[in-house]
């Protein structure tokens, strides 16, 4: 077992006692909103959907799927939602075919990679469309990531930036549809993109993938 699989394995009921209340008045509340803005319905994929609270909130516009590596969230997600889908996995190898969905939701789920470029390469594969939320620099999260500077294995697999991020899309060819930054509580907005981004508690960014264009 995995670190991150360990990590989330452990952390799964706390995790899924404040998942609703994330999404609907805290940290996530703009995450749904700002992918409605991109797509109103569909088929959707839901990477490190934990126990499936925004299935549950897209439900029935969107025709869902989730994805977790921890196989404890899924127990609770299929728990909680019995009459949806969830699968235990990871994004480096998605278990779909090509072109199998019309949005991925990644949320706070690419950090966990150790190989995040395979992983953007599994999402345009299998979608025309990605909405991702990127932790900022100072999230508390990242803290799972310090002891990889002594060489251990870390839950955490790397400590992309929301502007690596940005580049990565350019270099496959993504087209930027929209970003946000989603403030830390104390946090002045500037105005000035990396400024922001780097006291942001995470980043939401749209994508059209390079999927759209090959089908």
């Amino acid at each position: 077992m995995s670190q991150t699989e360990h990590v989330w394995n452990q952390k799964a009921a706390d995790w899924a006692e404040r998942a609703d209340d994330m999404w609907t008045n805290g940290s996530r509340k703009t995450v749904l909103p700002f992918l409605r803005k991109m797509i109103t319905g569909g088929r959707l994929l839901d990477l490190g959907c934990g126990d499936g609270a925004a299935c549950r909130l897209l439900t029935p516009d969107f025709q869902t799927v989730g994805l977790d590596v921890s196989d404890e969230m899924i127990r609770i997600a299929r728990e909680k939602s019995p009459e949806q889908t969830f699968i235990v996995g990871t994004g480096e190898a998605l278990p779909f075919g090509d072109y199998a969905f019309d949005v991925v939701l990644a949320v706070n789920s690419l950090e966990w990679s150790t190989r995040p470029v395979q992983v953007l390469q599994e999402i345009e594969r299998v979608a025309p469309l990605v909405v991702i939320s990127l932790l900022g620099p100072t999230a508390a999260p990242r803290q799972l990531a310090y002891r990889r500077l002594y060489g251990e294995e870390v839950a955490m697999g790397n400590t992309m930036m929301p502007w690596e991020l940005l580049q990565l899309a350019k270099e496959r060819g993504w087209t930027l549809l929209d970003e946000a930054v989603i403030q830390k509580e104390g946090a002045v907005m500037t105005g000035h993109r990396l400024l922001d981004q780097a006291h942001a508690f995470s980043c939401l960014f749209a994508f059209q993938t390079t999927a759209v264009r090959e089908r």
